[in-house]
């Protein structure tokens, strides 16, 4: 199936098509049109993703990020994003069981209190 695409034109102040240059060496993109074409995508899916999907962008620290990449390229991730899920998984569920696990001492506590404390027979 050929994909076919329309041409548009858009006006950029000269410090945001720099920066956009400098996207594209650093990322080894073909074309300058190539580089603004990966932004839009990117832009697409961050605010009409799929809608079984919830898009969140996280930012990092530049060293973060390095470390994040280096995990990925020592083999412990097929990808950032999916170590960025798993990670948001995990932490999600550590958090969930401490919370299931505090809830009975909590409830106790309530009750205690809304009681009073205990009385001698």
């Amino acid at each position: 199936m050929t994909e076919t695409s329309e041409r548009v034109t858009v006006r950029i102040p000269q410090d945001l098509l720099e920066k956009l240059k400098h996207i594209q060496q650093e990322k080894g993109t073909p074309t300058i049109s190539d580089t603004i074409r990966e932004g839009l995508e990117r832009y697409v899916e961050v605010h009409l993703p799929p809608p079984n999907v919830r898009k969140v962008v996280v930012e990092l620290s530049k060293h973060d990020n390095n470390r994040l990449e280096q995990f990925v390229r020592d083999g412990n991730s097929v990808s950032v994003d999916d170590a960025v899920r798993w990670a948001v998984r995990e932490y999600i569920r550590q958090r969930i069981e401490a919370s299931s696990a505090a809830r009975p001492t909590r409830a106790l506590a309530e009750a205690a209190a809304a009681n009073g404390p205990p009385t001698a027979p």
